[in-house]
């Protein structure tokens, strides 16, 4: 069975050690200037500047980056690829049949992959070093009601059990029909039994826990308290500033207004 890509990975580094929050406002800073970027080499640095943190700061294994590279750069390579041929340009590079690469679809099919190879990478970067109760807690302090709070935690909390759910049924249908060397109609069909098995599972998993809750009281007070308050770090406004500058600067630079 395939270790989890969207479980938290406690190494205690310096990513860790950032609060919860900051990481989010993080997040939304790289996404923010991401979008603000007119050229392939300033995404190309901050997707760089991403993995580096990645490695050197947060401690992620080489592995798990490896593992969760279809999810990070497979979908954005694709949309790279289609608008690649799709978008319409004058300069034209190759022909593959009767589509046509054009320079200008090269432009922005590396605009699209770097913009959600980067969002996604970001995302990663904030599920794998953040516990999620603490981000729960840190979204109450912003003022958020807790229902609301707990209703992300719950959505982050099921997305390593769904994923754990996928990876127990193709073993289990790996071991009984050998889906790896399947026909590709047989193995669509297979997806579809795998979908259906996880629908059902996570239907009754959310069955036990609207129990769980509903037993427990949850929601009979307007206010609820945590063994663990919310604290700002001093490591978190750093790095939100050190990614506000390195924006500002690839903006600055790409546009040669210095």
């Amino acid at each position: 069975m395939s270790e989890n890509t969207l479980q938290y990975i406690d190494n205690n580094s310096i990513f860790h050690r950032v609060d919860a929050l900051s990481k989010l406002g993080w997040v939304l800073i790289v996404v923010i200037f991401t979008f603000q970027f007119q050229s392939a080499e300033a995404r190309g640095i901050m997707l760089a500047s991403l993995l580096m943190c990645a490695l050197l700061f947060a401690r992620i294994p080489i592995t798990a980056i490896l593992r969760a590279s279809p999810l990070i750069f497979g979908v954005a390579f694709l949309l790279g690829i289609f608008h690649l041929f799709i978008t319409p340009g004058i300069n034209t590079l190759f022909s593959l049949g009767p589509l046509t690469a054009t320079q200008e679809g090269l432009t922005k099919g590396l605009e699209f992959f770097f913009r959600l190879a980067i969002m996604v990478m970001a995302s990663f970067m904030l599920i794998w070093t953040t516990d999620i109760r603490e981000l729960m807690v840190g979204l109450v302090h912003l003022g958020i009601p807790y229902r609301y709070a707990f209703a992300i935690f719950m959505a982050l909390r099921f997305l390593p059990i769904v994923q754990q759910e996928v990876d127990a049924v193709k073993a289990a249908h790996a071991i009984r029909g050998r889906a790896s060397s399947s026909p590709v109609r047989h193995r669509f069909r297979l997806w579809q039994r795998y979908l259906f098995t996880v629908i059902v599972n996570g239907l009754r998993k959310a069955e036990s826990t609207a129990l769980a809750i509903e037993s427990r009281g949850f929601g009979a007070f307007p206010d609820r308290t945590y063994v663990k308050d919310f604290r700002w770090t001093f490591l978190g406004i750093v790095l939100m500033f050190l990614f506000i500058i390195l924006g500002t600067w690839l903006i600055f630079w790409e546009r040669h207004l210095f």
